[in-house]
């Protein structure tokens, strides 16, 4: 018989985990920011979601130009560790 890694009073609960990591949501925020502003993003549809400093662009854009130039700006923001750019052209 192997022993129980668990009391066996029964107390034991799993640790709930954040679904996000809150630096996560201010970098998604700043990417945000910095992507609405940008006037060569007007035509854009983007999506953005931050997972562990990893940038998720998705969405529509216009040209293959406006894809890249919406990596780059995300890549521009402080803290983006990496970018993964799922830009679809129309």
């Amino acid at each position: 018989m192997f022993p129980s890694m668990l009391p066996d009073d029964g107390s034991w609960r799993p640790t709930p985990r954040p679904h996000r990591n809150a630096d996560d949501v201010e970098l998604a925020t700043a990417v945000v920011g910095r992507l609405s502003v940008d006037p060569g993003l007007v035509d854009a549809e983007i999506q953005v979601a931050v997972q562990n400093r990893v940038v998720l662009l998705g969405g529509v854009v216009p040209s293959p130009e406006v894809r890249i130039h919406a990596g780059d700006s995300a890549w521009r923001v402080a803290g983006v560790f990496d970018v993964c750019n799922l830009l679809r052209v129309r």
